[in-house]
């Protein structure tokens, strides 16, 4: 069954009833007339209301009485605590002014053992000046077996900043490779669901599907995807290739499809028909009128929709971690796991900073697409 682009646009419904006629009286009256249909749907409107509230049990008693709990809970999260992590060693070497034992530390990345030693020292150490002003001598008088001199108990813990091992080596926040794979899988997850929606897209608009039956079902299918969460579209895949960020990845390619498609089909049925027939005046063909007339009206929209669902899935992947997908999502588990909620408080703000950014950058591109 062929494409056909149709030229006819989409009927409104119109009114048969005549039009009321508007006094001045009624113009300047300052409050509108109340009537009948304006109460019963207010009264519809209210018991909808009341009924979610009795559904969800809300108590503003309770949750007044819980804001200690939450203040004690703000209060464990600082102060922030970014878990730093060695990423990579520097080219050059650092010297001290000082002499220690070169035997102490390693100088590989992978595998140190005493990298975590380092880790758990860094909050407890004293910095060199400091300890240079205690007035405490850096090294004593006994000798080690390779013919250096040994630091003393204040100089350990100064040159423990201060050494090759932590000096040589590029610190950062440990949640952030999770973040750069979490940004990772929401531009190939987006990616890969904006080259599945954009034919349920075409097939879902009235004005280009090739037959209403195709357009119901097409319809059809997209709203029971949209229904699916993305979790449980994770678990599936989990089932399928394991754990790993390529689950989250196919997560969020095939949970995106159902709501992106309806975004391009909204965005194709607003297309100007008059547009479509001055193309097919000419004797273009329909794949003519879709690349000449139907493609550059939608491409626009289709392209700001897309950078919006790209933040969206970056927030989706980030929830998705607590399956299994990988992203920052298993990091904020793991934090909320061990009760390290300092950790978790510093992970959450190098988040926000990641959404900020990418919201403001894709802002600047939809301004120049639209």
């Amino acid at each position: 069954m062929a494409l056909e682009i149709s030229d006819k646009t989409i009927p409104l419904r119109k009114s048969n009833r005549p039009q009321p006629i508007v006094s001045r009286e009624d113009l300047l009256r300052p409050l509108p007339r109340i009537s009948a249909g304006a109460i019963v749907a207010t009264i519809i409107l209210v018991a909808i209301y009341a009924w979610s509230i009795r559904g969800t049990k809300a108590d503003p008693e309770q949750l007044v009485r819980g804001v200690p709990n939450m203040a004690n809970f703000v209060v464990r999260l600082f102060p922030l605590d970014f878990d730093w992590r060695a990423v990579a060693k520097l080219p050059v070497e650092i010297s001290l002014p000082f002499t220690i034992n070169a035997t102490k530390f390693t100088d590989t990345l992978d595998g140190d053992p005493e990298l975590a030693a380092i880790e758990a020292e860094l909050a407890n150490s004293v910095p060199l000046d400091e300890a240079i002003a205690s007035g405490q001598p850096l090294v004593d008088n006994t000798v080690t077996t390779d013919g250096t001199a040994a630091p003393t108990a204040e100089a350990q813990r100064a040159w423990v900043v201060w050494s090759p091992s932590v000096l040589n080596r590029i610190w950062v926040p440990g949640i952030l490779p999770f973040v750069v794979e979490t940004l990772q899988m929401a531009v190939i997850g987006t990616t890969l669901a904006i080259f599945l929606a954009l034919p349920f897209g075409l097939l879902a608009a009235r004005n280009t599907s090739p037959h209403p039956i195709v357009y119901q079902i097409t319809r059809l299918g997209m709203n029971v995807n949209r229904a699916i969460p993305e979790l449980i579209v994770a678990l599936v895949f989990v089932a399928a290739v394991g754990l790993g960020p390529f689950t989250g990845v196919l997560a969020l390619a095939v949970a995106s499809i159902g709501s992106l498609g309806r975004l391009y089909a909204e965005a194709i049925e607003q297309i100007d028909p008059q547009q479509v027939l001055a193309v097919r005046a000419t004797g273009a063909s329909n794949a003519q009128v879709f690349s000449y007339s139907v493609m550059p009206q939608v491409l626009p929209l289709v392209s700001s929709y897309s950078l919006v669902y790209f933040e969206h899935n970056v927030r989706a992947a980030t929830i998705l971690g607590i399956v299994g997908a990988g992203g920052v999502g298993l990091a904020l588990s793991q934090y909320i796991g061990l009760f390290q909620f300092r950790e978790l408080m510093g992970a959450v703000i190098v988040l926000c900073i990641a959404v900020t950014v990418i919201d403001r950058i894709s802002a600047r591109i939809r301004l120049k697409l639209i």
